[in-house]
Parts: structure tokens; sequence; C-alpha cells
């Protein structure tokens, strides 16, 4: 016998904006002193992470470095960051998402809460395509959903989408900086080691680009909570053939590098 959940509307128990309350209350601070400027700028990648601390010289929010030690739990509030846009001066957060849907959709809930209406992602994926060598940059327009997260979030239905207006500006500024970017659709998948042969070849069939592990959430999210949510990756890996890394090799690390200076790029002018 197979059992399908039904899609649930019904009111959730718990709330990111609960947990942030009884945090907060646990340890003397109050939700306005962990709030986040309202543009993140977040990755996966720890090359990325420090060019985003570097070119934003992003530290702790004031209250963790006035009170050293203090931890908020789940919350990430102290391993989120707060700076500045080089060239406007414009105020943002800095993140490293944790890996997967589940856990990328729970940090982003609590970012939210803490007042972000802005995402802008930059990381990595494995291309489908041999014309998306590694390196490539792919600016993720919309992604098919093979994670069970964004089904919480979203009635069953194939595809979710990126904001359209982010997504043209990150296409835009991957552009201005000699990235030579494409738009392409992500398959997102919660079990790597279950990218089958068939399914990269039925995915294949239907246009997609690459495949990652948190796209489809993130976007479900997004438009759950009604913030904006863009992505641009570059290509990691190849799968349209037989397996080929490209983690440590010069042109993913220029492509991740690409993927930071354009999401800083589109966050100078929001």
């Amino acid at each position: 016998m197979t059992t399908r959940w039904p899609y649930d509307t019904s009111e959730p128990r718990i709330t990111p904006q609960a947990i942030i309350d009884v945090v907060c209350e646990r340890n003397g601070v109050t939700p306005a002193d962990i709030a986040l400027p309202p543009t993140l700028l977040g990755t996966f990648q720890h090359r990325s992470e420090e060019r985003l601390r570097a070119r934003t010289a992003a530290v702790p929010p004031a209250i963790v470095q006035s009170r050293p030690g203090l931890t908020l739990g789940m919350t990430n509030s102290g391993k989120t960051l707060c700076g500045r846009t080089p060239r406007t001066g414009a105020q943002v957060a800095v993140a490293t998402f944790p890996i997967g849907a589940p856990a990328t959709a729970m940090f982003l809930e609590f970012a939210i809460a803490r007042g972000v209406r802005n995402l802008l992602i930059c990381g990595s994926a494995g291309s489908l395509r041999p014309d998306l060598p590694i390196g490539r940059t792919v600016v993720v327009d919309r992604a098919e959903r093979e994670d069970g997260t964004s089904h919480h979030y979203l009635p069953a239905e194939d595809i979710v989408a990126a904001d359209p207006e982010l997504t043209t500006k990150l296409e835009g500024a991957s552009r201005a900086i000699g990235a030579h970017p494409v738009r392409g659709r992500s398959w997102t998948i919660d079990a790597p080691f279950r990218e089958t042969v068939d399914a990269i070849a039925r995915h294949q069939a239907n246009g997609v680009s690459v495949v990652d592990m948190e796209a489809a959430a993130i976007f479900a999210v997004a438009r759950v909570r009604g913030i904006r949510a863009a992505i641009v990756v570059a290509v990691s890996d190849e799968v349209f053939r037989p397996w080929a890394p490209g983690f440590t090799s010069p042109a993913f690390h220029e492509g991740l590098d690409n993927a930071v200076d354009a999401v800083i790029a589109v966050a100078e002018d929001l």
C-alpha cells in the first residue's frame, strides 16, 4: 500500500518567532537585539564565506560582541554576521547555510523572523549539461522539487520559481563582472547518492541544467513567507558523464568568487 500525506494548510504549533522569544528571554536579550538587515548574502562554501566577510567587513552582531560566550541556540544569532557593501555601504547580513534542504529551511525561517526580506545565495551545483563545465556560472531561476521540505510549504507541483526581479539583477551583475552566466533550472534532491543514471537522463531531457540540494526549499520558504530569493551557482562537478569533480580546480574557485561578487553587486542597489 502506498501512503501519501496531504498538503496541510492548518496553523503550525511552533513558529520561528515563538522560539526566538523563548531563547531571547532565557538569555536576557530582546528580538530587537538580534534583528538582521533586510538583505542576507548566503553561501554554503567556506571559500565564499571568507570572500563575503572580507568584502563586507562582516562581524558578529553587536549584542554578541558585547557578551562574549553568548550563544542563542538554533536561532543562529551568533553565526550570522553583519556588514556593509563596499561601494554603497548598505547594511547586509552574511551567513553560511547548513547543507541540505531541511536545515537550510530552518536557518532561513529564523533569518526571516529576524528581519530578512531579500535573500541572495552564491552557491555551487553539479552540471547536467556538457556546455556547462566546471566553473561556469548558472543563475537558477526555477527548481524541480525532489526534496521533501518544499512539499510541506507548497502543494505538490513540479517546479518552484525564484524571484524574477532579483534573478534578472543577478544575471546582469554576473554578466557585468565577466562571468558569462546562463539561466537554468535546478533539480533539488535530498539524496546526492541517488543521482542515478536514469534520473539524470530524465532531467536532461526536461531541460534541467544543474543539480543541488537546497534551491527548491529556499524558493518555497521564500514564497510562503513573502520574501524575495535568488540564487547564482558555480558548477562544482559534472554528472552528465561519469562523475568528474572539480572542487579544487581554479575554474571552480573563480566561479565561486564571481558568484560572491555578483550577489554583493545586487545588494549594493537594493
